[in-house]
């Protein structure tokens, strides 16, 4: 799992993952959820909302896989620009 979580690191620092489905290829949901200690519905339901993380989860996510919090925070970021779903981000 730990060479999983480098290649998901890599990547993210590299700038070449730009949705979920991206991060699923390397690393399942279901793993993702249970490292993260987020239950798989929940998780789901942020997933489709991305709005809906939490510094604490997201600050959990770079740890877990070893990159700066700002890197996971723009991710996160651009997600929920990419749904629309925050009034703030539609132009």
């Amino acid at each position: 799992m730990k060479h999983k979580f480098n290649s998901l690191r890599n990547e993210l620092e590299g700038g070449k993952i730009s949705s979920f489905d991206q991060v699923f290829a390397i690393v399942s949901e279901t793993r993702l959820a249970t490292e993260l200690n987020i239950s798989f519905y929940t998780f789901r339901k942020k997933i489709d909302d991305p709005g809906e993380f939490t510094i604490t989860e997201m600050m959990r996510f770079a740890a877990l896989i070893g990159i700066q919090y700002e890197i996971i925070h723009a991710f996160i970021m651009e997600r929920v620009r990419a749904k629309g779903k925050v009034k703030v981000f539609k132009e």
